[in-house]
């Protein structure tokens, strides 16, 4: 039994880390909508993308999170719509589910406006103890058998949006469910979707314009009830959308390297490596994120119209 309490302490501490059941993304500073709703479809262009983040490697049972998106908008980008799908791995537990986004573009002028989203989906979250490390494979107080239980979850975000500057808030898991197991030995257990709070705030800086070379700054809080206050600070330099290189510092857990480019006109792909900080370090292993993006459609840029040059010859009328 001492190894199981200390097997869970262990993910526990994970959760804590992670702003408790929310994942940890490296690249939610390329595709805000994994947090806030209200960014579904805020790009020029339909995206595919795909997460993979493994953590915690030295550790039997560590987290892995793999998710998939796709997001565009329709009529003239007032709305957007997006899917979610994702799985959620950390040791004796493992949650899978999908969400389907929608958001609303609300116009103030033009260089300014709100974006509204919300996200409805369900969750199916399972927990095997027949993969604990015990010493008493027939302690009473395990369930005998995997237990799953499958919950509706909602989420819901508000952007702001003035020239280079962004401001999001969003409240995710809202509904707030809660998960019983039970087993035929009558042995109980109960998993909490704890409300969230995060907010986010970002500002781009052009070094040139013109070349497009740019650098962005970015903080991101997280709050939950009964847990530590959390934030992300992270900077990115971007050159034209095609190659971008920065780094994170993700309160009291690890300091992140990320680079990313274009690899094939559409195709993007980023990287991210986590240098875990405090004692855990030492005994962690690696901590990496792989992200691939393909956009379908035509960029801003190239949706331009290129107006016809003025005839400037000169008709001999002699």
């Amino acid at each position: 039994m001492k190894k199981l309490k200390i097997l869970l302490f262990l993910f526990f501490s994970a959760f804590a880390l992670n702003a408790q059941q929310i994942g940890m993304y490296s690249h939610y500073f390329y595709k805000p909508m994994v947090y806030n709703p209200a960014f579904v479809g805020s790009g020029d262009a339909t995206n595919v993308m795909f997460i993979s983040r493994a953590q915690w490697s030295s550790f039997k049972g560590a987290p892995q999170l793999n998710v998939a998106t796709l997001d565009g908008n329709l009529m003239d980008k007032k709305i957007g719509l997006g899917i979610l799908l994702f799985s959620d791995r950390k040791g004796i537990t493992n949650r899978i589910g999908g969400d389907l986004f929608y958001s609303y573009k609300l116009k103030i002028n033009y260089d300014m406006h709100l974006r509204f989203g919300v996200s409805i989906g369900v969750v199916d979250q399972t927990i095997d103890y027949s993969k604990a490390l015990v010493e008493t494979a027939n302690d009473p107080t395990l369930f005998t058998d995997s237990q799953h239980k499958t919950v509706f979850n909602g989420n819901a975000g508000l952007a702001f949006v003035w020239k280079e500057l962004d401001f999001g808030f969003a409240i995710p898991q809202i509904i707030g469910n809660k998960v019983k197991f039970v087993d035929t030995s009558n042995v109980r257990g109960t998993y909490s979707q704890a409300r969230h709070y995060m907010g986010s705030l970002k500002y781009k800086f052009y070094i040139n314009k013109e070349k497009g070379i740019s650098i962005a700054p970015q903080a991101l809080v997280r709050f939950v009830a009964h847990a530590p206050f959390q934030y992300d600070g992270n900077v990115n330099f971007d050159w034209q959308d095609k190659f971008w290189i920065g780094a994170t510092y993700k309160s009291a857990y690890a300091v992140s390297a990320n680079v990313g480019f274009c690899l094939h006109k559409q195709l993007y792909v980023g990287y991210s490596y986590d240098f875990i900080i405090g004692n855990i370090g030492k005994y962690s292993g690696m901590a990496h994120e792989l992200m691939l993006n393909f956009k379908f459609g035509k960029n801003k840029k190239e949706e331009l119209v290129e107006l016809p040059k003025e005839d400037k010859t000169l008709e001999n009328t002699a």
